[in-house]
């Protein structure tokens, strides 16, 4: 295994990190900016090396007003907060309202537009920590909090991201955290296929239900089932299958349940919620967390105007170019009463979850 770093934009100051297994079944590469996977590599079941994520070759396109989060992690809260408003501890906080009359996934220039510190943890597996300091009033979130992200690659072709924030020592405010990577896989490559309408899922039994949500995609606080809307259950659909019954959104953007554990998951047991496979390559994605639950995304309000990278053959970028499996506490919970406990960090306590991605082959 190895870890190796080369610069992306000396002006800038941005790097890229390359992980490597030893039996070179998964290369990930992460950027310092954003603490961003921006490629990852894998072969197909013809022994092909495929990148199976959207992202760029250069830093002018994650710059890009059209970059839409690609492989970014996201905080200091992902998803959204109704009305970008809140209240902490008697105090209403007002965010950034990026998303309709929403705040999403951290404000304007949230943790997917800063660049963090790296650490090399160990060549052996291959592991990177990435640590962010956000300071009080950063995107008008109170506290100082310091957050750190471990990705780790595997020899049996898992890459692992670990979560960990605290508040600063000395800090005497609360914030709220919600945080996750937000990658688009496309297991075959843009080039091969420029859409995921193909692409297989199937949710495990552990998926137990989804947040119904108001017009502008905000949780109403209740969960429905699968009988209340069939197209909502994959058992090995196609992603595009029933994509018309979903009108709004034009697709699947919505938050799926796993569990209501307390606030740090860190100690819950990794729960196996999806795994994907696309029929042409054979490639296979699985997803397992300790999160309470995950955004299923795929990719509906993605633009034509930034192309993908030299290894996915520069083709445009289009709607449903990939897919997002974000492991998360429950969108708005600040703003409901029974979600609150998992989003609110007070100072002394541990923010901490994992996720990890699988790869392997199908025929």
């Amino acid at each position: 295994m190895s870890v190796t770093k080369s610069t992306l934009s000396s002006k800038s100051n941005v790097d890229q990190y390359t992980l490597t297994n030893n039996s070179k079944t998964l290369t990930v590469m992460v950027l310092n900016y954003g603490a961003t996977l921006s490629h990852i590599l894998t072969p197909d079941k013809t022994g092909q090396i495929r990148d199976v994520v959207l992202g760029f070759d250069d830093f002018e396109s994650y710059q890009s007003p059209f970059n839409r989060y690609f492989g970014a992690v996201v905080g200091r809260f992902a998803n959204r907060i109704g009305h970008g408003k809140f209240e902490l501890d008697g105090k209403e906080y007002t965010l950034a309202t990026n998303n309709g009359p929403n705040a999403l996934h951290g404000g304007l220039r949230g943790f997917d537009k800063q660049l963090w510190q790296v650490e090399v943890i160990s060549q052996d597996p291959a592991s990177l920590r990435l640590t962010l300091e956000s300071p009080d009033g950063d995107q008008g979130y109170p506290g100082t909090l310091i957050t750190h992200v471990t990705y780790t690659v595997r020899d049996d072709a898992t890459l692992t991201i670990e979560y960990h924030a605290t508040l600063a020592p000395g800090q005497v405010k609360s914030t709220i955290v919600n945080l996750t990577n937000h990658t688009y896989f496309n297991l075959a490559g843009v080039a091969l296929d420029p859409t995921v309408l193909d692409t297989h899922i199937t949710m495990s039994d552990n998926v137990r239900g989804f947040l119904e949500l108001n017009d502008t995609g905000v949780p109403t606080g209740r969960q429905l089932s699968w009988a209340d809307q069939p197209c909502m259950a994959f058992s090995g659909e196609r992603i595009g299958a029933r994509l018309d019954q979903l009108p709004q959104t034009k697709g699947y953007d919505h938050p799926y349940l796993l569990h209501h554990d307390g606030f740090t998951t860190e100690t819950s047991s990794l729960q196996q919620a999806v795994v994907a496979t696309h029929p042409t390559t054979g490639i296979q994605l699985s997803f397992a967390t300790t999160e309470p639950a995950f955004q299923f995304y795929t990719g509906n309000w993605l633009g034509t105007q930034l192309l993908a990278k030299k290894s996915q053959g520069q083709v445009p970028l289009g709607p449903h170019a990939g897919f997002c499996l974000e492991s998360s506490r429950y969108p708005d919970a600040p703003n409901k009463t029974d979600w609150r406990p998992s989003v609110v960090l007070s100072p002394g306590q541990v923010y901490a979850s994992k996720t990890v991605f699988g790869f392997s082959t199908t025929d």
